[in-house]
């Protein structure tokens, strides 16, 4: 089935994934990054501070993500999706009126859980759950809410944080969330369009317990985890901390904006080729070559400077999270198989986020050590490269689908 063909049949549901996705950008990096400079004088805060805060507050969202993410494969996916929603919509709010850094800091726990993690969470659990011979691509259609996001929201936002004081912003972005994500999310999600017989029948012969022991012994799992780690690992770090680092590379405030644009074009662009091929040949095939652009993305930051390597650091950079984006759901349904994809992606999700806890903190550490951005870029390319060589395990050996 061609793309214009599955994505007429299915658009609600992937409307609905494509929205999810979408939304998840207020509780990404890339979009809080923004406010980090009015967070710190707001609340008297240095980077190393801020990053360490940060840092908590994913690890806080972290833990609470496998008990939260598994029970989408419990309740009604309408039901969650609006659970969810309000638990963005509340964190919003709660950001708006943080009077103390303490109530900044739960903020930052709820809009990290909620939006990085259990909004992307939801929509390519249903993906990889609903679809299975049309898998890849539907997980690639399902990604395009972030790259939309990451292209359109920080201008935007950028714009209302001239215009206005960054509560009234948060503001805005409360009242969005109450008038367009909620309602549109109930529209798109039918009540018939929950779990099915099939999966509940799996959820009864697997309890979670045992589901995790199954994720936990898989003889694969100790080849894939690094290379699953380092992408947004370091992108984390790095975008959390861009503005601040610019200058040493040559690059300004506003070519990092405008590279966003050649991230989100490239993320796109491989997330909807990565698709068929993963259908056609399998995640298990593909996934040791999603690394590749960002080694070639990292060797170039951390070598060259001027306008240019900005834009080239943050295209590469793009094309292997659109490669990731799709690749990654599909091999945990072909590993596990679907009856407990949520439980699966909430695990995955969490220690995703952990890992990704510890970049702001050791970023900022070594900005106000004084470490230099190339050197920075070479220990995230040397990762990178030993992740991506242990993950062509994968290309060898019994690779079993579950089905």
């Amino acid at each position: 089935m061609t793309y214009l063909a599955f994505a007429l049949k299915e658009r609600k549901l992937l409307s609905f994934a494509v929205s999810l996705t979408f939304f998840s950008s207020f509780g990404q990096t890339f979009l809080i990054a923004l406010f980090v400079p009015y967070f710190i004088t707001s609340f008297d805060l240095t980077n190393a501070s801020f990053g360490t805060l940060y840092s908590a507050a994913t690890l806080v969202s972290a833990f609470s993500l496998p008990y939260l993410g598994q029970w989408i494969d419990r309740i009604p996916l309408r039901t969650y999706s609006l659970l969810v929603a309000g638990g963005l919509l509340a964190s919003a709010v709660l950001m708006t009126i943080s009077w103390h850094v303490s109530v900044l800091f739960l903020a930052l726990v709820m809009v990290r859980l909620t939006g990085q993690g259990l909004s992307g969470h939801t929509a390519q659990t249903t993906m990889a759950r609903f679809y299975d011979h049309q898998r890849g691509k539907a997980l690639s259609i399902s990604s395009l809410g972030f790259p939309l996001g990451e292209a359109v929201l920080p201008l935007i936002i950028a714009g209302l944080l001239a215009a206005f004081h960054w509560r009234v912003t948060w503001v805005i972005i409360s009242l969005f969330i109450l008038i367009v994500m909620m309602p549109l999310l109930w529209f798109l999600v039918g009540k018939s369009e929950t779990v099915t017989e099939k999966e509940e029948k799996r959820k009864r012969e697997a309890g979670t317990l045992e589901s995790y022991k199954i994720i936990i012994e898989h003889p694969k799992l100790l080849f894939i985890l690094p290379a699953t780690l380092m992408p947004p690992f370091w992108a984390t770090g790095l975008f959390l901390y861009q503005v601040s680092f610019a200058d040493q590379l040559g690059w300004t405030a506003a070519i990092i904006a405008s590279s966003f644009v050649g991230f989100a074009a490239t993320r796109i662009a491989m997330g909807l080729v990565s698709g068929p091929l993963v259908d056609r040949f399998t995640a298990h095939r593909m996934f040791p070559f999603i690394l590749i652009p960002m080694v070639i993305g990292l060797l170039i930051g951390g070598l060259f400077n001027g306008t240019w390597s900005a834009f080239v650091y943050m295209a590469l950079l793009g094309a292997t999270m659109g490669m990731a984006g799709t690749t990654k759901s599909a091999l945990w349904a072909e590993m596990f198989g679907t009856g407990m994809i949520g439980t699966v992606r909430s695990l995955f999700s969490s220690i995703m986020v952990v890992s990704t806890a510890a970049s702001p903190f050791l970023m900022g550490w070594w900005l106000d050590s004084g470490v230099p951005m190339p050197t920075i870029f070479l220990i995230a390319l040397a990762t990178t490269v030993a992740a991506g060589l242990l993950s062509a395990r994968l290309l060898f050996g019994d690779n079993e689908i579950v089905q």
